[in-house]
């Protein structure tokens, strides 16, 4: 059967299968961290007031949106930390349904696995409608390569710059990202030398604070993260890979040689080229 798990993020994803909710969501996470009032959605969407409530409090019910309320008002945010367990959980099922090429099945089985991948199909589909697909957002050769992991690195680096409230992704946010991505290999090497993401993020901070302004949707890459992007894909060719994982995507940021990233490793008190070199001996 489709495990509970899938069935739970299933019903979350449905609340989100109405063109009104996908709308009232971008707006949110436009917004994010910031808060929304009532009448400032409604402004937006141009939907009349009860029909705006029923689908906020669908939302409110899958947890996609946190609700509070001060005086007569009712302040709505996104909950991006449900929005990055939706993602966590999407690119681990698609891994899964990549590699899992069981045997001597039965029909049952069968149509239980047809199941399982239509519903992650779904997934994917309400994500990409909601946020917008990485090939929008710039042209990369060799991007269809990318892992899920690396994907998912990246779609979370689009989290935290929203996080930051900063119109753009920088390496920061990709090294922010690579470090969100929990089983990713370059994760387990920062987590070796003393980087993780609690003690990144407070690095990033530290270096370029919190934007004022709203974050755009689709946030752009600045031209760095992109050097660092198309180095990443490079990294895998030199090394005759067929696929660009988050440990090319930290080799990108290391043979790009500059920007926060690399300032947030050597504040953390990692030696560059030793780290590096330990990295390269154990991907090659």
């Amino acid at each position: 059967m489709i495990s509970n798990q899938a069935a739970q993020y299933a019903d979350m994803f449905t609340a989100l299968g109405s063109e009104p909710r996908l709308e009232v969501m971008r707006l949110l996470f436009a917004a994010y961290p910031e808060e929304m009032t009532v009448g400032e959605i409604q402004e937006k969407v141009q939907i009349p007031n009860s029909t705006l409530s029923h689908h906020l409090e669908k939302l409110r019910n899958e947890r996609l949106v946190n609700r509070r309320k001060q005086r007569q008002f009712l302040y709505y945010s996104a909950n991006a930390e449900a929005m990055q367990d939706l993602l966590s959980f999407l690119s681990t099922q698609k891994a899964l349904t990549k590699t899992d090429t069981p045997v001597n099945k039965t029909s049952m089985e069968e149509e239980e696995k047809f199941m399982e991948d239509n519903l992650l199909r779904f997934f994917h589909s309400i994500y990409t409608n909601l946020f917008g697909s990485l090939g929008r957002r710039f042209y990369l050769q060799g991007y269809d390569k990318f892992t899920d992991k690396a994907i998912n690195a990246i779609h979370l680096a689009q989290l935290e710059a929203r996080r930051l409230k900063h119109n753009f992704i920088g390496s920061e946010q990709i090294l922010l990202g690579v470090l969100g991505e929990n089983d990713g290999i370059a994760r387990q090497f920062l987590n070796n030398v003393g980087v993780n993401l609690e003690n990144a993020k407070v690095e990033v901070e530290k270096i370029i604070g919190k934007g004022k302004e709203t974050t755009l949707v689709d946030v752009p890459f600045t031209p760095r993260a992109k050097r660092v992007l198309k180095l990443a894909v490079e990294e895998s060719h030199k090394l005759a890979t067929n696929t660009v994982g988050t440990e090319h995507l930290l080799l990108g940021i290391l043979n790009e040689g500059g920007g926060v990233a690399v300032r947030v490793l050597q504040n953390l008190q990692v030696d560059l080229i030793e780290f590096e070199q330990h990295l390269r001996d154990a991907v090659s």
